[in-house]
């Protein structure tokens, strides 16, 4: 268990006292009234129980949620060294779960803040050399702002995704509205508590130069409004950007884990996730494009992408049975054009029920790994490529961690042949880590 202050100020007051994603906070018997009320009114006191995901920068590992504090990990002992603010380095209140790697080491990714208005941040950490994650966040810096669509609303977001040269943002309508974020200490609510789902709007998605900050300003939106979790991928290819995500036709699937609906046995199996493509040209002057012409050149691609008004609309196509969640690639393929991607039925009951996935996007075939047991679920995949660099993109192997709602059977690690996807071996524990979310490969140093 990661020892952090959220967690500290917990067992000390015997109640919550940071307001949490889901979970509202108390008041800590060791602050004042005006202490709450300043630190609610400017929320800078954000919880760090990084409860979310794990990742590198330089040589270290990191444990992080999706405010602005994460904690810098030892591999070896799981022990906590030190809390690091991005607020502090950058200037972001909230920071993305899922930074992205260039091949240079390169780390990129997007914060929000709200004290000077609604904003985003592209955030970027070049390496140093001395593979000293601190040597390298004191370089960061924050290389293109966007302004939030909305004055007292920002989109939430969970990830991003990027190409060689782009970084690619979701605007979703899925709002988190900063008057009631400033409000959730002395009401007691959690974070999801200040969400809005506003289903009129669109999804805008935001191109942003790696090289100069530039943001493209012509204006990209979604068909459909949709809610977006984790992106797949994303690649140049022909002067457009091909971005491939797991969308949900609204955020109903967040109600599935409350306690209330747990304790009754509930698990609602509608508004499955989708997997979509969306095809993006990189148009920067549209009023040179004809309306309803589509500006696709793939001839494989199934959707579309049409100017209308002052806009490109985009359709996306579907490219797997609905249900997925949680997936990965070959981390060498990141923004680079890919074929496979890996995910997980995770706790759902319909095609992917107690399963994960390889899907070939070429030929549209997918391979399934069953655990054999209706109480035992799937984690996130993690693909760990053949240290030869010439390999194709489906050598090497895959890690899913399984975990058993029986308590008389263990948890465990299966560890698959990534292209047969076949089970190669397992890693059985006495303890049970619950279900996992994002994990990181450390390989022996």
């Amino acid at each position: 268990m990661l020892e952090s202050e959220a967690y500290q100020r917990a067992v000390a007051a015997r109640r919550p006292v940071y307001a949490e994603f889901g979970t509202r906070a108390y008041p800590d018997p060791n602050k004042g009234f005006l202490h709450r009320m300043f630190s609610t009114l400017v929320p800078t006191d954000l919880t760090d129980n990084n409860v979310t995901a794990m990742y590198r920068i330089e040589n270290e590992v990191f444990a992080a949620s999706e405010t602005c504090f994460v904690h810098s990990i030892n591999p070896e002992t799981l022990d906590k060294k030190e809390r690091v603010d991005f607020n502090k380095i950058a200037g972001t209140m909230f920071l993305s779960a899922h930074p992205l790697a260039d091949a240079d080491g390169t780390v990129w990714n997007i914060g929000s803040s709200m004290l000077t208005g609604c904003k985003y941040h592209v955030v970027k950490i070049k390496p140093t050399g001395s593979g000293k994650a601190a040597d390298a966040l004191k370089e960061a810096k924050v290389v293109a702002t966007i302004s939030s669509t909305w004055k007292t609303c920002m989109s939430y977001f969970h990830t991003f995704a990027m190409t060689e040269n782009y970084i690619i943002f979701v605007e979703q309508p899925l709002l988190i509205n900063c008057m009631k974020l400033a409000q959730i200490g002395i009401k007691g609510k959690a974070l999801k508590d200040t969400f809005e789902w506003t289903p009129t709007e669109k999804n805008r998605i935001y191109i942003i130069e790696k090289d100069t900050g530039n943001v493209i300003k012509t204006k990209f939106i979604t068909e459909d409004p949709c809610f977006v979790l984790h992106n797949i991928n994303a690649f140049e290819r022909e002067e457009q950007i091909v971005l491939d995500i797991i969308a949900y036709p609204n955020p109903s699937c967040l109600e599935k884990f409350t306690l209330t609906a747990l304790r009754q046995n509930e698990f609602n199996n509608n508004d499955l996730s989708q997997t979509y493509r969306y095809v993006i040209p990189l148009v920067r002057f549209v009023v040179d494009i004809t309306e309803d012409e589509n500006l696709i050149t793939i001839p494989e691609f199934e959707g579309s992408a049409v100017r209308r008004g002052d806009a490109v609309v985009l359709k996306p196509q579907s490219m797997a049975e609905p249900g997925l969640e949680l997936p990965t690639i070959n981390p060498r393929y990141t923004g680079r054009h890919h074929r496979f991607f890996y995910a997980s039925g995770t706790f759902d009951t319909g095609y992917y029920k107690n399963a994960a996935c390889k899907m070939d996007i070429e030929t549209g075939k997918m391979a399934l790994y069953k655990t054999g047991s209706r109480t035992e679920y799937c984690g996130e995949p993690t693909f760990i490529p053949k240290p030869d660099i010439n390999t194709d993109e489906d050598d090497g192997v895959v890690l899913i961690p399984v975990s058993s709602g029986d308590i008389t059977k263990p948890d465990y690690l299966a560890i698959l042949d990534s292209k047969s996807f076949q089970e190669l071996a397992r890693a059985e524990f006495d303890t049970k880590f619950v279900q996992c979310l994002h994990g990181t490969f450390v390989p022996l140093l």
